[in-house]
């Protein structure tokens, strides 16, 4: 996932295209801000979009000081639907009031058929944000960051088991950059009481759905 800041230790846009131009098997989503340039980095996420450079987009509300529904960010929406491709975001953590599960609510209601993906679960208050967000069957849960809570493993696989048996098509495997233990992040997926077909899909089938992978792959 790329980064929305044209100077970044995770890449930018540019970066990490031309980086993995010729990798079959890593998939780029890019990152956009409202307030970095934000029109011509539109337009060069929708050409990425029509040469299937990229399969999806990240929005760093908190990160950046901008809130999810912002009004600028509709175009993205919008594009993101034409495309069929998701909208990935930044929750919790620091300014957790610029991503509040009400405005993934907002935005989920307001475009039934965008794909949206709550990454962090609005950590560290996960199961408030599975309350808020439930009923919308068009947001989706990267678990990113969760195992790096070394100190609050039983709530965490408390809500994320509560998802995998309600909403198993939801929820997807993330390891985040820079910060997080992937090896911890399997271990989390794998204490789950859920059936081998639930952590299949929970580890990679549904993140293939629902970034279209074996689409972009033929």
């Amino acid at each position: 996932m790329a980064d929305s800041e044209l100077q970044s230790a995770i890449g930018n846009n540019e970066e990490c295209v031309n980086l993995f131009s010729d990798c079959d098997n890593v998939f780029v989503v890019a990152g956009i801000s409202p307030l970095i340039d934000f029109q011509n980095n539109l337009n060069r996420i929708e050409n990425y979009l029509c040469q299937k450079k990229i399969v999806g987009v990240k929005l760093y509300p908190g990160h950046e000081q901008f809130y999810l529904n912002d009004p600028r960010l509709e175009s993205v929406f919008l594009l993101c639907e034409a495309f069929d491709v998701p909208v990935a975001v930044h929750t919790g953590w620091d300014n957790p009031h610029f991503n509040a599960p009400a405005l993934f609510a907002d935005i989920a209601g307001k475009h039934p058929k965008l794909k949206i993906v709550n990454c962090h679960l609005w950590y560290p208050k996960i199961d408030y944000c599975y309350e808020v967000t439930r009923d919308y069957q068009n947001i989706y849960y990267d678990i990113s960051s969760l195992a790096d809570d070394k100190g609050n493993k039983s709530k965490i696989t408390e809500v994320l088991h509560r998802i995998a048996n309600e909403n198993p098509h939801r929820l997807i495997f993330g390891s985040d950059y820079g910060m997080c233990d992937p090896m911890a992040h399997i271990e989390l997926v794998d204490r789950l009481p859920v059936s081998d077909e639930t952590r299949e899909m929970i580890f990679y089938k549904n993140a293939v759905r629902l970034y279209g992978l074996s689409r972009i792959n033929g």
